[in-house]
């Protein structure tokens, strides 16, 4: 029996809370393609119309901006330790349940309103399977319910991460900038994908630059414009938007799908997809082909993924759109823009070994000290400056943050919560603190 989406209000705060009650089902694995590709296929038409007779460049603001993030009550210290890069930024938390005075950390309440927090509600599935982590289904939705609850004339572009995700909204606007939020794009240059290792064993990598993807629409600088492209890179396409037929046919890629382009369409979800704690930034554009009626019905199979598989999966059954690389660090080997690293290979808990992940990202210890001698004057190449300047995002991975050194003299830094959050907090808090000062230090603006 499906369960229906039922909405109230709660006294203490000032936001909707939207409770979705699901019923988990087994569903198969299918997906409206055919007419995902004919509505791709028209908006293309209609958006090369309507681009051609446009002469101001697109510039944007954190007004301009939505954070979705799915949360669960326990880590809401995460949460708070975020609000210094949140600032002025409208924010929708989607937990597992309504949020009661005594689940919240001391004082967070009475300022969701000043941080522009609104909360929904998406609870986790009855039962679980045992590879699943709590909130993966929630991570799946989350853009979807707070695009729905918010509304799509509250935002242009949605950012969607984890509570241990930061991002660097002064990087994140540079990298929009000229970038159309009526184009459908799901923007991420961290993905997954399988590639074979020395013996010919299949190893699941992020980032990895042989994932299919495309650059944004007219995207161009200095060294796109001499056609470089860094090597053992997938050799992605202009997409105008990047559907399924435009990676699968651009010149260069021939056969890399298998002889009808079969490959792709069974795979999204499976080892290819973007990563959720790096996070991605969705456009308006992508958000509005998609009815809440689709996503609520969609989702009745229950869990089958992790939550940004699922997402990716999703994304590319009901409208076809496959991850477009925000340009820049795609013709540089030495720019991640989304949770770069410097360690190389590095795999940091159990799920790694057990599914033969390696994850070439995820420094933000790294980043960290990196902004901080870049800022002091110390050890701070060309390249470490460039990849500094074109920061979007870095993934604390707070299940794995115990280690990280609290600074002792910090005394604007506070926690307040579960002492295992501490070194989170500190690293959301430090993270941001430093790349404002190096943002100053080069004269960049600080918006």
């Amino acid at each position: 029996m499906r369960l229906p989406l039922t909405c109230s209000r709660r006294v203490r705060l000032p936001t909707l809370l939207c409770v979705c009650v699901l019923h988990c089902v087994q569903a198969s694995w299918g997906g409206d393609w055919g007419r995902s590709q004919q509505s791709q296929l028209a908006f293309e038409d209609i958006h090369s119309r309507s681009r051609s007779n446009r002469s101001e460049p697109f510039k944007y603001d954190r007004g301009d901006l939505l954070i979705a993030i799915p949360g669960q009550t326990e880590r809401l210290s995460l949460i708070e330790a975020s609000r210094p890069w949140r600032r002025g930024v409208n924010t929708f938390i989607a937990l597992e349940k309504p949020l009661e005075d005594t689940d919240a950390p001391e004082g967070f309440l009475s300022k969701t309103a000043e941080h522009r927090e609104h909360f929904g509600v998406f609870q986790d599935p009855r039962t679980k399977t045992e590879w699943e982590k709590a909130g993966d289904l929630r991570a799946a939705i989350a853009p979807f319910l707070a695009a729905k609850e918010m509304g799509l004339d509250s935002f242009k572009w949605m950012f969607y991460g984890d509570d241990d995700t930061v991002f660097f909204i002064d990087g994140a606007l540079d990298a929009l900038e000229n970038l159309d939020y009526n184009m459908p794009y799901l923007l991420s240059d961290d993905v997954w994908f399988v590639e074979d290792d020395a013996q010919g064993k299949q190893i699941n990598t992020h980032p990895n630059r042989r994932a299919p993807r495309c650059v944004p629409c007219g995207y161009h600088d200095g060294v796109a414009d001499t056609g470089y492209i860094p090597y053992a890179s997938f050799k992605a396409p202009e997409g105008c938007p990047c559907t399924y037929e435009t990676v699968c046919k651009a010149p260069g890629n021939e056969g890399y799908f298998g002889p009808n382009c079969e490959w792709l369409k069974v795979h999204p979800g499976l080892w290819y997809f973007i990563h959720g704690g790096a996070g991605a930034i969705i456009s308006r554009g992508l958000l509005q082909m998609i009815s809440w009626d689709k996503v609520d019905g969609y989702f009745l199979r229950g869990s089958f993924a992790s939550g940004d598989s699922m997402l990716t999966v999703a994304v590319y059954e009901m409208t076809g759109i496959l991850p477009t690389d925000p340009g820049y660090g795609y013709y540089r080997d030495h720019v991640q823009m989304f949770d770069p690293g410097w360690k190389g290979y590095q795999t940091k808990g159990p799920e790694d070994w057990n599914f033969d992940v390696f994850d070439k990202g995820n420094d933000p210890e790294g980043v960290l000290q990196r902004l901080q001698h870049c800022v002091s004057g110390a050890d701070c190449d060309e390249e470490v400056d460039d990849q500094l300047q074109h920061l979007v995002s870095v993934h604390i991975r707070s299940r794995y943050s115990t280690e990280y050194p609290v600074g002792e003299n910090e005394t604007d830094f506070q926690h307040v919560g579960p002492e295992q959050h501490r070194p989170a907090s500190y690293m959301h808090y430090a993270l941001h603190k430093w790349y404002i000062k190096f943002r100053k230090a080069r004269g960049l603006s600080t918006r």
